[in-house]
């Protein structure tokens, strides 16, 4: 009966670290535990210096902020740069549909946890539902991402990594 009990409880304190309300890192990858947990960007623009340490997934992945920012020295093209716009506006339409629906669940979540007892099942029923809009984020979000990758040739692909790499550096030179 006790191990049941603990796995709730940890399920619940999970769940509730969860539904908090924070930041996300845009395009936070592998946790310290190894958990993928890809974010979108915050909709509103950053200095590439305030971006978080990239790992295994962004080191190959180009979000389409990173194009537009520097499309002259990628010399990206007309076509590619239509290209990057349809698909940037339709992942971002994707992704913050189901970030709506994730907000939804998670305050019916919250309201499941407020009783001083709570319906286990419900509980359970409720948090897969987080966690599937979850999920349904960081897919919409790395499609976008592939689509934005496969867009770009294998030169302004080279020359995004040689720019990430110079802005790790501090040696950004804008």
């Amino acid at each position: 009966m006790k191990r049941p009990r603990a796995f709730l409880l940890v399920l619940l304190l999970f769940v509730v670290a969860c539904a908090q309300k924070r930041e996300p890192l845009p395009g936070d990858s592998v946790s310290a535990d190894g958990a993928v947990t890809l974010s979108p960007p915050r909709l509103s623009s950053s200095p590439a210096s305030a971006s978080p340490a990239e790992g295994p997934i962004e080191t190959r992945l180009y979000p389409p902020e990173l194009a537009m920012e520097r499309q002259i020295e990628l010399g990206i093209t007309e076509e590619q740069k239509k290209a990057l716009i349809t698909e940037s506006e339709r992942g971002h339409s994707e992704v913050l549909k189901y970030q709506w629906e994730l907000e939804a669940e998670k305050e019916k979540l919250v309201k499941l946890l407020e009783p001083d007892t709570v319906d286990e099942a419900k509980v359970k029923d409720a948090a897969a539902r987080v966690m599937d809009r979850e999920t349904k984020v960081k897919a919409a979000y790395l499609t976008m991402l592939v689509r934005v990758k496969n867009v770009l040739t294998p030169e302004q692909k080279t020359k995004l990594r040689e720019l990430r790499a110079q802005q790790a550096r501090g040696d950004a030179g804008r």
